[in-house]
């Protein structure tokens, strides 16, 4: 008979739970908010996109997306100003601080306040765009 230790048992859970993560299973507009922009921090591009509502998504390929972000500049930080939930929509206002970037010609880095709308698609939060 195959026994199966106790630590795996308890520790079964905790992975399962890790391995749910990214953008896909996002309780609320907040965990999806720190996914997208801690998946940028990372340069984990292709993480990031799977933040993104379907129908840009259906739009641009991951691909592109990927591209295109290795192209500009690197996010070095974030913050969540502020985040109003109204049902299944939600919109958020954030400060990014962003790299120098010499394809930019930008030598110095640069902070920029931006607002996000989010929408609960098929159960999840997702980035919304357009």
């Amino acid at each position: 008979m195959l026994r199966i230790p106790a630590r795996f048992l308890t520790i079964l859970p905790l992975v399962a739970a890790l391995l749910a993560g990214g953008c896909r299973r996002s309780d609320d507009p907040r965990a999806l908010l720190d996914r997208f922009f801690g998946t940028a921090l990372r340069q984990d591009y292709a993480a990031t996109y799977d933040c993104y509502y379907g129908a840009y998504r259906a739009k641009v390929s991951r691909e592109d997306f990927v591209r295109r972000r290795r192209e500009a500049s690197v996010l070095q930080a974030y913050r969540i100003l502020s985040l109003e939930q109204q049902g299944d929509t939600a919109r958020a206002v954030a400060k990014l601080s962003f790299a120098p970037s010499a394809k930019l010609n930008r030598p110095v880095p640069v902070d920029t306040t931006v607002t996000e709308d989010l929408v609960r698609e098929g159960g999840s939060w997702r980035i919304r765009v357009w």
